[in-house]
């Protein structure tokens, strides 16, 4: 029973890895179409376009695929005929590297920021709770000191 288990899970495995490894090697339009914009200026994805002229950049992509050229290769000729704003996002690279790491490190800071608001605003609370206490005192008087006491001995004596 154990050894049948044990074999279902390997062959769900092995089934599990053939279906991503073989995904991988393929290329498909839509992956490419979904890293560049359209030209047309409608500022829409290629593959959400539906104009003429996005069709005619899913024909130059298919023919790309082909002649057998990678993803990489199809980017860069749309890169070098249309320059960078062709691409959905920004290249990791450069100055380009202030969008992708811009958003973390503002989040840092308001993160920092707002430590050292909540602490500058718990201790100021607990200074005025202490400068309170100490103007005023113990804060017993002697009538409720002398019940204190009395309810002391009475508790020792029991």
């Amino acid at each position: 029973m154990r050894l049948t288990k044990y074999g279902v899970l390997i062959i769900f495995s092995l089934m599990l890895m053939l279906s991503v490894s073989s995904r991988g090697f393929s290329l498909t339009s839509t992956e490419i179409e979904s890293n560049l914009m359209c030209d047309c200026g409608c500022g829409q994805l290629l593959g959400t376009c539906e104009c003429e002229r996005a069709e005619e950049m899913r024909t130059m992509i298919r023919s790309m695929m082909d002649k057998g050229k990678t993803k990489e290769e199809i980017l860069n000729s749309f890169v070098s005929q249309y320059g960078e704003s062709i691409l959905a996002a920004p290249p990791k690279k450069g100055f380009n590297l202030i969008a992708y790491i811009l958003p973390f490190v503002g989040l840092l800071v308001g993160v920092i920021v707002a430590v050292v608001v909540v602490r500058k605003w718990a201790f100021s609370g607990r200074k005025e709770a202490a400068a309170e206490a100490e103007t005023k005192g113990s804060g017993l008087n002697d009538e409720m000191q002398k019940k204190i006491d009395d309810e002391l001995k009475k508790f020792e004596e029991d």
